[in-house]
């Protein structure tokens, strides 16, 4: 299960931005237009794997078989730091644990060596810092996620044909 720690410092769009998109000019659905932006956000992020926003991540895993090594595929490509790795000896009980890293394309694996217990690990992913650098196709992806979960008109929203081709160009495999 991989989970958001620490959350990114600026939305992909502002709630201003989807506003004028879907031509809302009143207030009373803002706080659920910053929750469409949120789903629509992670929608992608998790489409493309790969964090649009530098964020803190944890995984945990549970391991195949016991006293097995280990190679963990992180579910988000771009990962920029391994902040730790711990093997969960109870609900409330971590121990740090050694490990290494491999990456093969633009994937990165922790390697760990005999292992019973389940493993979490923390990291960051994401290349863009700043808001002025997510590019304008992805946020206008965003912004047709958020209309679409907003509008309820497509059954399935990321086979929008207006957000299909701006994913693909993000995605390590297109679409079929």
């Amino acid at each position: 299960m991989n989970f958001i720690v620490e959350a990114a410092k600026f939305p992909v769009i502002g709630l201003a931005e989807l506003k004028w998109h879907l031509r809302i000019e009143h207030d009373h659905e803002d706080e659920y237009l910053i929750k469409n932006i949120e789903m629509a956000t992670s929608m992608l992020e998790n489409h493309i794997e790969c964090s649009i926003i530098k964020k803190k991540y944890k995984f945990v895993i549970h391991c195949e078989k016991e006293g097995s090594p280990g190679r963990i595929a992180l579910p988000m490509r771009e990962v920029d730091d391994i902040l730790s790795v711990k093997q969960k000896l109870s609900s409330d009980n971590l121990k740090s644990i050694s490990f290494s890293i491999d990456t093969d394309r633009d994937r990165t694996f922790v390697l760990i060596n005999d292992t019973k217990f389940p493993i979490e690990i923390e990291y960051t992913a994401g290349a863009i810092e700043q808001a002025h650098e997510i590019p304008g196709d992805l946020r206008y992806a965003v912004l047709q996620i958020a209309k679409n979960i907003y509008s309820c008109r497509d059954e399935d929203i990321l086979e929008s044909i207006y957000v299909k081709n701006i994913i693909n160009k993000y995605r390590s495999a297109a679409l079929d």
